[in-house]
């Protein structure tokens, strides 16, 4: 199955259970563009980061190649939805001034991409992709999920999770590099809100399809005895990785 799939298939249950992004950051990115006026969200999912950038821009174009993500986006007078692949846009040469890609870039296929990006942005113009890593919550609950969980569905990730989990390194980059400060995302969830993040995975569902979802309920049941009441709300902490640069 492709990966657009994953996406496509439960996108309703994708909206409900990923995060949105520190202001910070989308403040910080949205400061790097030579001005205010166009940006591109690509590979939009919902519209997680394009809503954030709404603040900042005064159009954001948001795409996506799945349109039952589309089809569930946020919706927003600033934002420009569309159904399109992140390597070919229907953009005219240098007129976006910030391209950003969050929690994607390790799915592309970088020999068109990057290409790609060149030919939109403007001269000065910015690009900015991120993707956040595992979360923490404390010692007791994280040992006991990486037991129960984590290592269940290890062999379900796909090879391009690594390129995020490893920050990016290695990756071609054709822009000017820029140093950026360190972001993570720290949220409050309940046990609930947790998991359900974690059924939003491509591996859980990969597991799922493959093992059955009683698994999933096995691991909520353990998790209890560390995380205590269910509803009880907890500090999630994800570690952002942040890849930016500047066309010349």
């Amino acid at each position: 199955m492709h990966h657009h799939a994953f996406f496509n298939d439960k996108s309703d249950v994708y909206r409900a259970a990923r995060p949105g992004y520190p202001d910070e950051l989308l403040s910080y990115v949205a400061g790097l563009a030579p001005s205010r006026g166009v940006a591109w969200d690509c590979a939009t999912g919902n519209g997680q980061a394009a809503i954030g950038l709404a603040k900042h821009f005064s159009v954001v174009h948001a795409t996506d190649a799945s349109e039952n993500q589309i089809a569930h986006a946020i919706p927003h007078e600033r934002i420009v939805y569309a159904v399109g692949v992140a390597e070919k846009s229907s953009f005219d040469d240098a007129t976006i001034d910030l391209v950003t890609v969050a929690q994607a870039l390790h799915w592309f296929e970088y020999s068109r991409f990057w290409p790609e990006i060149g030919r939109v942005l403007k001269p000065g113009g910015v690009f900015a992709a991120w993707g956040y890593d595992w979360f923490k919550v404390d010692a007791d609950v994280d040992n006991l999920l990486r037991r129960t969980l984590l290592d269940r569905i290890e062999s379900y990730w796909a090879a391009q999770n690594r390129i995020l989990w490893n920050g990016y390194q290695g990756v071609f980059f054709p822009f000017e590099k820029l140093d950026t400060p360190t972001f993570q995302l720290k949220l409050h969830w309940d046990l609930e809100s947790l998991f359900s993040y974690i059924h939003s995975w491509s591996a859980t569902r990969r597991c799922m399809e493959s093992e059955g979802s009683q698994f999933l309920r096995d691991a909520f049941q353990a998790a209890m005895s560390a995380w205590g009441e269910p509803k009880d709300r907890r500090t999630i902490v994800m570690p952002l990785h942040l890849l930016a640069g500047i066309k010349r």
